[in-house]
């Protein structure tokens, strides 16, 4: 009976698509585009040089020298600084990607890969000042605010986290699956060649992004089912909306009649958090591992309040955004 619940959700939303097939194509095709003219270019080319970082062992190299200022500074090995690094410059979820290939070839621990979870995972600076700040609040003045806010809630979100890592203090081994087990296996019994590694990371990347397609087409159908039957009532509207898939739920957002200061403080913290559909894409990319995607919601869900707080501050008290 459990079992047969648990397929409840998804039978509905399959009749949805039978029954309301306007909805359903514009939602697919938003979601289709969304990705092929903006996730597809910008992150592709990040996901294959960084799995071939991954393959190829070079970020000690990369990050090793720094070691002992990227402990003090963020609680992290060279490895795990690297994984912060590609979340922040490449956006969602990419973090995420990089912290469970590092967790799969054993280069962090378990305790470090929970750690970089809670905050690693970022909107891209790209998505920050273009989309947000540009085409969604129509304020290019704006963007470094909001660059300080979004990282600067993502920094003290980790120093929440970071003395409940530092109490775990005997490392573990990663547990993958079967599957990867094996590659593994293959992967450090012999070095892989240029070639080798530069063919394992494209197919790894294009198996990465096709996932976060498959789960943008899906969260924008089913925005397209909210923005249509959700009442006309602002509070309940726009946050189900910016909570549920970012993109679409900034653009709803923009055609509000909200004063400025309410849209900036509710965008930058919808984007912040990211919305569900990036909480699905961060679960795929943590597949193949006993990664749980609890230490994400944790760290998502702090990472919102302390930016809603920042966002209120500079908006409202000392406002220097009007």
């Amino acid at each position: 009976m459990k079992r047969a619940f648990s397929f409840l959700p998804f039978i509905l939303f399959f009749c949805l698509l039978l029954f309301f097939p306007r909805q359903s194509l514009l939602g697919a095709k938003t979601g289709l585009m969304l990705w092929f003219f903006t996730l597809l270019p910008s992150m592709l080319p990040f996901l294959i040089l960084s799995s071939l970082f991954v393959h190829l062992e070079v970020l000690e190299k990369l990050f090793g020298r720094g070691a002992s200022f990227w402990r003090r500074a963020f609680g992290l090995s060279p490895q795990g600084t690297y994984a912060l690094f590609m979340g922040i410059f490449c956006g969602y979820p990419m973090g995420a990607k990089v912290t469970a290939d590092l967790y799969r070839g054993q280069r962090i621990t378990r305790q470090e890969a929970d750690y970089l979870l809670t905050f690693s995972c970022h909107p891209g600076p790209s998505f920050l000042s273009a989309y947000l700040c540009v085409e969604i609040l129509g304020r290019e003045d704006v963007t470094g605010w909001t660059y300080l806010v979004i990282y600067l809630s993502s920094f003290l979100c980790s120093l929440m986290f970071r003395p409940s890592r530092r109490r775990q203090s005997v490392p573990e081994t990663p547990a993958v699956s079967a599957p990867f087990r094996e590659n593994l296996k293959k992967e450090t019994s012999a070095s892989l060649s240029l070639g080798e590694a530069l063919d394992a990371s494209i197919l790894n990347a294009f198996l990465s992004i096709t996932k976060l397609g498959g789960y943008m087409i899906l969260f924008s159908v089913l925005q397209s089912f909210l923005k249509t039957w959700l009442p006309a009532v602002p509070c309940i509207r726009y946050p189900v909306l910016g909570l549920m898939e970012i993109t679409t739920g900034l653009s709803a957002l923009s055609q509000s009649r909200l004063p400025f200061s309410l849209l900036y403080i509710l965008t930058v913290s919808f984007t912040s958090f990211g919305g569900l559909c990036v909480a699905a894409q961060t679960k795929s990319m943590l597949a193949d591992t006993d990664l749980s995607l609890i230490p994400y919601l944790k760290g998502k869900l702090c990472c919102l309040t302390i930016t809603l707080a920042l966002t209120f501050f500079l908006v409202e008290v000392v406002k220097v955004i009007v």
